[in-house]
């Protein structure tokens, strides 16, 4: 047998055992925005987003949602023909994390010596791995994106059009995926220019026919356009200083904590030639930032980051920081070199594949950090070009043994990926396990159950026949009952309802396990910043407090 197929026979072992353990988990997070969209498109394949969809502070038409229909279409077929079961879902997403490293392990063989330890790593990775457990479109962008890069760049360099047009069509389905996987057109062109085969870049055109059909789908049966809502949202936002130094220092954050275990972005890279120099402004700027995060943090809802916190993200942003600047050292003259080669300006030699991959990982890198930052799960698609340019530098480091540091690098990295993934697991879970059993003991025929939280427990809640509250809503009349979440993306509630309700229960679920991921109280905002700048924390704070209020009085009459 071939040595790459024994190596895909590993990659695909070691995906299915980084997987099945969880098939069982919870929707979790924007799953349910996808379930959402499935069921109307159950209804009415042609108008998927014709529907009132509750999301965020209220009600709005589902195309606001900004979600491209690839993934709820799939679901949608998943629940007609096997029914919709957690582990239904998540046992068929499983061809997406394998997809995604197998295409990259093709396209890393391209670049480095050894590719096996590199794919394993990437699926290993914090960032990676709890997001192949969910439905959201981040591992399955990533899937296509690899693909469809990989295919094309082979094709490139084969002169083989059959791989480039194989290529650009899964290109123009990472768009039906998710809005920003349309960022891979200027890839695929970026590619030809480099290798100097500009006939090539008239393949683009395939991705942007599927940009063009969606919209066109969009204008006939729903009278608006995903592409010029999203593109509007992003030019519309107004990002404060505050907001873009969160976004800016928890980028930083969430490459430092949740891709390669972090000390081995220091060692052995630190030998290289002024790298000590490197690492000392490294960590001033990370003093500098833990010292301001920990100074205003008092005032944030989830109150002061604490030592032990501040010290995860110092840790966390200078070895993010080292190798960020490490590697623009690297790859600075050698992009030169090649932008100037390619405008004429001057004949030079230089390495046009390294300087891909590079301007791949300073794209996603800046896109995520000022444009849709605040978010770990939006960082996938900054791995490859990450693994790949921290491979070379490894090789040049001039380490001994560096097969053995690479598998060191795999189980660290593994066992924080796991760790992540197993919290994550639980925190999704504890919704499920609450509407399963407690809503229901307050229901009576002649009372209303209410609740006020988002996400997967509004899926499962609504999914019982449970009405979701409004911001502000007093409707609520008396001998109801209204539960609410503590951390889950909860509307504000009613003054006036909190005055004529009496909390009758608190329900909490804990976990010994240390690990939290979407928490406030320790500073964890895996999913959204505003949980904190950390991609997870150590900490025994609960996972998630459910207030359930017994309405005792009527509203007073306007």
């Amino acid at each position: 047998m071939r040595k790459s197929n024994v190596e895909i026979l590993v990659i695909v072992m070691f995906v299915l055992a980084v997987t099945l353990p969880f098939i069982n988990k919870a929707y979790h997070i924007d799953d349910a925005a996808f379930l959402f969209i499935a069921d109307q498109i159950g209804k009415d394949p042609l108008h998927p987003y014709s529907f009132i969809a509750e999301w965020g502070n209220g009600p709005k038409q589902a195309i606001f949602l900004n979600d491209t229909p690839f993934l709820p279409y799939l679901i949608a077929l998943l629940t007609y023909l096997l029914g919709r079961k957690e582990w239904i879902l998540h046992l068929v997403y499983i061809i997406f994390p394998l997809t995604a490293a197998i295409s990259f392990y093709f396209f890393a063989k391209k670049f480095l010596k050894k590719a096996l330890i590199p794919a394993l790593i990437m699926v290993a990775m914090p960032t990676f791995l709890p997001n192949a457990h969910n439905l959201m479109f981040d591992v399955p962008v990533l899937a296509a994106w690899m693909l469809a890069i990989t295919l094309f760049v082979y094709g490139v360099d084969k002169n083989n059009h059959k791989l480039m047009l194989s290529g650009s069509i899964v290109a123009g389905i990472c768009y039906w995926i998710k809005p920003t996987g349309a960022i891979i057109i200027f890839l695929i062109a970026l590619y030809c220019i480099l290798a100097k085969k500009y006939k090539y870049i008239s393949y683009i055109i395939v991705p942007v026919l599927f940009i063009l059909l969606f919209a066109l789908q969009n204008y006939i049966f729903e009278k608006d356009v995903i592409a010029s809502n999203y593109a509007s949202q992003l030019i519309k936002n107004k990002n404060s200083i505050e907001l873009l130094s969160s976004y800016i220092f928890g980028e930083l954050s969430y490459i430092g904590g949740a891709t390669v275990f972090p000390l081995f972005f220091i060692y052995p890279l630190i030998r290289r030639k002024r790298a000590p120099v490197i690492m000392s402004l490294s960590a001033l700027v990370s003093i500098a930032a833990s010292y301001f995060l920990w100074k205003f943090s008092v005032n944030f809802v989830s109150g002061r980051y604490s030592l032990f916190e501040i010290s995860l993200f110092f840790v966390f942003v200078t070895c993010s920081l080292f190798f960020i600047i490490i590697t623009i050292l690297r790859n600075f003259h050698n992009t030169i070199a090649g932008l100037l080669d390619i405008l004429r300006v001057k004949k030079s030699k230089y390495d046009a594949a390294l300087i891909f991959i590079f301007l791949w990982f300073i794209g996603a890198l800046v896109l995520n950090s000022v444009i849709v930052g605040g978010a770990v799960r939006f960082n996938t698609i900054l791995l490859p070009p990450l693994i790949l340019l921290y491979f070379l530098q490894l090789q040049e480091s001039g380490a001994k043994n560096l097969g053995r540091i690479a598998s060191l690098i795999l189980v660290s990295t593994l066992i924080i990926g796991l760790s992540v993934a197993y919290a994550d697991y639980e925190f999704a879970n504890a919704y499920r396990n609450f509407v399963k059993s407690i809503p229901e003991t307050y229901k009576t025929s002649a009372n209303e159950v209410r609740f006020s939280g988002g996400a997967e427990f509004q899926y499962y809640m609504m999914e019982k026949g449970y009405k979701i509250m409004q911001v502000d809503d007093n409707t609520p009349k008396k001998g109801d009952v209204v539960i609410k979440v503590d951390i889950l993306f909860l509307r504000k509630m009613s003054e006036e309802l909190l005055n004529r309700s009496k909390l009758a229960a608190t329900v909490s679920y804990s976990s010994n396990f240390p690990v939290r991921v979407q928490n406030p109280d320790a500073h964890a905002g895996f999913y959204t910043y505003a949980g904190g700048l950390l991609p997870f924390s150590f900490s025994d704070s609960g996972l998630e407090t459910f207030r359930i209020y017994a309405v005792e009085k009527e509203a007073k009459s306007s």
